[in-house]
């Protein structure tokens, strides 16, 4: 685990806890807002730079912000790694060129994905469809953090990789040694990662 990374996320206040329902309408005891990280310049320099060498390890041609939190991280990326980006929407705009992604996108290139965060990993998939329509070549999807709740499973199921730079699991057991969670919400929140289904009968 690189402790960079989990510093920058305390510092940027990701981490709540509650009870909360997830866009998939589960509930979960923990919340995960990567959304604010550009909100705490810092952090979201370190960890621009950290998946910047991630994606440069991979060959790729193009970095691609999944609409919307991928977006400004993607950014990041392209700035610190010197990297072209695109953008791609969750759906075609209906209008103009009506296409999924916007920016410089040639044929044959390949793209690297790139999000917030992963759960079960259902909604990358339009993401990378709309790329692969756009005569892109995707292989591999990148997140800060991974819930670790099937989702690199299942984005391997179709041949895609996941990268992350940290999992919940890992960031909730560096937050407790620095006192950073309590006793309660963390042996809570472990619990819910082992058995989310208790939370959801």
């Amino acid at each position: 685990m690189d402790k960079e990374v989990a510093d920058a996320l305390i510092d940027a206040e990701v981490v709540k806890f509650g009870l909360f329902t997830l866009s998939s309408g589960r509930k979960s005891p923990v919340y995960v807002d990567i959304r604010k990280l550009p909100s705490y310049p810092k952090p979201f320099e370190l960890i621009s730079e950290k998946l910047a060498e991630m994606v440069k390890g991979l060959n790729a041609d193009i970095v691609a912000g999944a609409e919307t939190a991928g977006i400004p991280i993607a950014a990041g990326i392209a700035i610190k790694g010197l990297i072209p980006m695109v953008y791609v929407r969750k759906r075609p705009k209906g209008y103009g060129t009506n296409s999924f992604v916007e920016g410089n996108l040639e044929k044959g290139q390949v793209a690297v994905l790139v999000d917030d965060m992963i759960t079960d990993g259902r909604s990358k998939f339009v993401f990378v469809e709309g790329l692969k329509n756009e005569g892109a070549a995707v292989k591999d999807v990148i997140v800060i953090l991974d819930r670790e709740q099937g989702g690199k499973a299942m984005l391997a199921d179709e041949g895609l990789e996941l990268h992350s730079l940290i999992t919940l699991k890992e960031l909730l057991d560096y937050m407790h040694k620095k006192g950073k969670v309590d006793e309660e919400n963390f042996k809570l929140t472990l619990e819910y990662l082992d058995n989310p289904e208790r939370w959801n009968k």
